[in-house]
């Protein structure tokens, strides 16, 4: 003390300040940080920062594609809190868009709002701060043509969407232009769409066909560039559109990975043993996440043509659809009971196994038919409902199933 005056924490130095907070525990620098915002900010950039960089689903390890979709910035110990929770089961679930008509559902997160399918619409539904969703839509979007959308995608401002009758639209969101087309007869089933830049994709139970879009006059139009006679359960185009990645509905030799080159039509049959995909996505330009009707969830590497990874699910249920957080978790959804299982791709088993809860008109017995997910909340779709897992709530319970096998062996 000099001259009357006192010093505090935040006279010292920050080098100084680290020197004392490697005697506090973990609890102790949560404290300071809730205290004064000078300390929280030194703490998170010198602390926690690094402890966040590999984390399940709130990792920021080479900026992954999970955080663009986020509505609000997590501090770095506010994201190890809720990676805990992930990994822990621990979450608030609520169900939104009760529906009595059963009809698979997709959806498509951004940082501001969620696309859903609702049968024959696409509605836009906003985000907000303080909760996961508004109830009531923004927007719908929909044509003449009634039947109910099988999939979608979207990407910047454009919608591509496919019906189960073969006809598909596209959308743009910044003009409200729309244009559809027919692109399957109506007696084949539409199971998947994709584009990149101007080059489209579209897949039924009879064949698979690459499209062109041009604009004359100020409208657009399709014109088919390729035709493959491979029925793709899913599917999806490289960024460069050089590559059609796709995963057969059934394939009795067990060889249902499939690519295409687009300008050559040169076709790769992979090596990956398996005899149908439910879904499939692109972790990178060479590493495909596959989810299969036989149990299993793959990560297939194309530059050594094999299966660097299998995990079987503890039930032996089929894998219906599956998302990517861009570093190292991949959340797959079954086809059983809703559920949806996290796995660590650097691990050899399941993390964790999320059960939606029972409600008055659902009994939980869907198939998972999307996923999407920020850092903090899941979203599922279901036959019936959207369920969606808050894991930063304060009021969330803890659901542990990371050790199930062990319990029901015992």
């Amino acid at each position: 003390m000099m001259g009357g005056s006192r010093m505090s924490l935040k006279d010292l130095t920050i080098d100084c300040l680290l020197c004392i907070f490697d005697y506090c525990s973990e609890g102790d620098l949560l404290c300071l940080c809730r205290a004064d915002p000078a300390l929280e900010d030194i703490i998170d950039a010198h602390y926690f920062h690094p402890l966040a960089y590999d984390l399940l689903l709130c990792g920021h390890r080479n900026n992954p594609r999970i955080g663009k979709r986020n509505r609000t910035r997590l501090k770095n110990y506010e994201r190890i809190e809720v990676s805990r929770n992930w990994v822990s089961g621990t979450y608030f679930e609520r169900p939104y868009f009760h529906h009595v008509q059963m009809f698979p559902t997709k959806l498509c997160l951004e940082a501001d709002f969620l696309y859903i399918t609702h049968a024959g619409y696409l509605r836009k539904y906003r985000r907000s701060s303080c909760d996961a969703l508004h109830r009531r839509f923004d927007e719908e979007i929909s044509t003449s043509t009634q039947t109910d959308i099988s999939d979608f995608v979207k990407k910047n401002e454009t919608i591509f969407a496919g019906r189960v009758c073969g006809s598909c639209f596209h959308y743009d969101t910044d003009s409200c232009m729309m244009t559809e087309q027919r692109m399957h007869p109506a007696n084949e089933y539409l199971y998947c769409v994709d584009f990149v830049k101007d080059l489209y994709a579209t897949s039924t139970d009879h064949g698979c066909r690459l499209w062109q879009r041009a604009q004359e006059f100020g409208m657009t139009h399709f014109d088919q560039v390729m035709n493959l006679p491979h029925a793709f359960r899913s599917l999806e185009l490289s960024s460069d559109g050089q590559w059609l990645y796709g995963g057969l509905y059934t394939d009795d030799g067990r060889r249902a990975l499939r690519a295409v080159h687009i300008e050559s039509g040169e076709e790769l049959v992979f090596s990956s043993n398996t005899r149908s995909i439910y879904d499939l996505k692109m972790k990178d330009d060479q590493v495909i996440f596959t989810a299969n009707f036989d149990t299993t969830f793959r990560m297939f590497d194309r530059r050594i043509d094999r299966d660097v990874a299998i995990w079987e699910d503890p039930f032996d249920s089929s894998f219906y659809s599956l998302e990517y957080d861009g570093l190292h978790a991949v959340l797959v959804g079954t086809n059983r009971h809703a559920r949806v299982n996290l796995y660590d791709i650097r691990m050899k088993k399941y993390v964790q196994l999320y059960f939606p809860g029972r409600t008055r008109q659902h009994n939980s017995l869907s198939p998972v038919y999307s996923l999407a997910c920020d850092r903090q909340y899941m979203f599922v779709a279901t036959d019936h409902n959207l369920r969606v897992f808050d894991f930063k709530a304060s009021c969330g319970i803890r659901r542990d199933y990371s050790h199930i096998n062990a319990l029901t062996k015992n």
